[in-house]
Order: structure tokens, then C-alpha cells, then sequence
């Protein structure tokens, strides 16, 4: 199992790193201008450090300039007040697990 973790978190930092070199050529994921493509990106960079660590952004200076711009827009700002309304399952229930990993039952 640690063969398999340290393989998933290379290839993350690989993704990751691919994704901040493109964001130093241009402003934004599709050149110069906030797109779709943007806030797909913006959804999973908010999450990126739950598997790369709490110094990602560190590292990932063109992510976090995206994400810090993104965070700033009033839309992903109602995002935040509306995700506070709602508590969120943190953790996976028998019945779940049973229908996410039928192989491991």
C-alpha cells in the first residue's frame, strides 16, 4: 500500500505542477480571460491540498493566484455562504462503502 500512495501522490504533484506552469504563460487556464474551464479548475484547487498537503499553495504559487482570484468574485464568494447553510457528510456509512467498493465487502 505504500508503492500505491507514494505512486497517486506523485502523479498529483505531476497533474498539479503541469497545471501551475501552464497558469505562469497566461492569466488563465484558456488564455487571458476567467472561463468555464476556470472555475472546473477553481472546484478542485480549493480541495488540492487535502491530497498534496497544507503547503500546496506553497509550491503551486500560478494556482494559488488563480484560486485567490477566483475566491475574491462575488459568485464563489455566495458559494461559501451557501455551503455554510448545509452540513456535509465527512464521513462514509456501511451502506455507502458497500456501493462504492463492492470488491472490498
Amino acid at each position: 500500500m505504500p508503492c500505491a500512495i507514494g505512486r497517486y501522490n506523485f502523479e498529483a504533484w505531476r497533474h498539479w505542477s503541469i497545471v501551475d506552469a501552464h497558469l505562469s504563460k497566461q492569466s488563465h487556464m484558456v488564455g487571458n480571460s476567467y472561463s468555464l474551464v476556470d472555475m472546473a479548475l477553481w472546484g478542485w484547487a480549493r480541495a488540492a491540498h487535502l491530497v498534496l498537503g497544507d503547503d500546496a499553495m506553497v509550491k503551486l504559487l500560478q494556482v494559488k493566484r488563480l484560486l485567490d482570484e477566483i475566491n475574491a468574485r462575488p459568485a464563489a464568494q455566495r458559494v461559501d455562504v451557501l455551503k455554510a447553510q448545509f452540513n456535509f457528510k465527512t464521513e462514509m456509512e456501511a451502506q455507502a462503502r458497500k456501493a462504492f467498493f463492492p470488491h472490498m465487502a
